[in-house]
């Protein structure tokens, strides 16, 4: 039986459209669709939105995308903590010989044989909590890094809504609370600029900003007008530039060399003079 990306592929050539003629009939970019077929998932864009341009294109080919939404889920899903085996028998410590260890001739006193005894215990009583304060370290520093790693990383793309996406939006809601000037003003050392940033959003586009520390400020997916601050240098991506308008430091700031070709997806840094640098993706 054919697996899922070999009937997607059959039914492409069996249409006899070109990937492009999909493209503007589905309104999912041709990177995305090369992506399903390969089932090169880590090219895709947010869940929310590779989702339902997976089902979008089956539906549109009429294959059931069930199996392709199955390997999605796996694909995206968190790796399984695997525990560390116990340590073998041989490895444990013996308290059987360290106590006979004490039994020598030389001590006579047992106030002394067991005033080793509660020393040495005091020891390996501080090295079992050393070892659990490294542990719990190590397991939210990993957790930082994982958080970190779900910041939206979404690719250009065409922004028509579909009902399937719409509803992914009502049900996914993005947090539009930025952090707190009292929590930059925490980090800040005496020689960082703390920038105050106004976004004003007049249609269908996106927003991200980082500040110096690469810390996500604010994520934002609809019109309005938004205030923050930051520590600069601040880097933004813009998903739709025509719809978006940026000011920092009351300062309109101009960033078309910074958008992408046609695409209208813009990538920079805004440093502390406020110059724009484009970033590559």
């Amino acid at each position: 039986m054919e697996s899922w990306n070999e009937q997607l592929k059959t039914k492409i050539l069996e249409s006899e459209f070109s990937i492009k003629e999909i493209s503007d009939k589905t309104k999912i970019p041709t990177k995305f669709i090369e992506a399903i077929e390969k089932a090169d998932f880590k090219s895709l864009p947010a869940e929310i939105f590779a989702k339902s341009q997976i089902e979008r294109l089956f539906k549109f080919l009429g294959i059931d995308p069930s199996e392709a939404l199955k390997d999605y889920e796996e694909f995206i899903s968190p790796p399984e903590i695997i525990s560390e085996e116990e340590p073998s028998i041989d490895s444990k410590f013996n308290f059987q010989n360290l106590l006979n260890n004490l039994n020598v001739p030389s001590v006579s006193n047992s106030y002394l044989k067991y005033g080793g005894i509660l020393f040495i215990s005091i020891i390996l009583l501080f090295l079992m909590f050393d070892i659990a304060d490294d542990e719990e370290i190590y397991l939210l520093d990993n957790l930082e890094k994982e958080n970190d790693s779900e910041s939206l990383e979404t690719e250009n793309q065409d922004f028509l809504l579909s009902s399937s996406e719409e509803v992914l939006f009502n049900e996914n809601p993005i947090n539009n609370e930025s952090f707190s000037n009292g929590e930059i003003i925490d980090d800040v050392s005496p020689k960082d600029l703390i920038r105050k940033i106004e976004i004003i959003i007049e249609g269908e586009s996106w927003v991200v900003v980082f500040d110096k520390n690469e810390r996500l400020l604010y994520e934002l997916m609809q019109t309005g007008s938004y205030e923050l601050s930051g520590i600069s240098p601040l880097r933004f991506k813009i998903g739709y530039a025509p719809a978006t308008n940026l000011y920092i430091d009351d300062q309109k700031i101009s960033f078309s060399r910074a958008i992408k070709g046609a695409s209208n997806y813009a990538h920079f840094w805004v440093n502390e003079v406020n110059k724009v640098e484009s970033i590559r993706d």
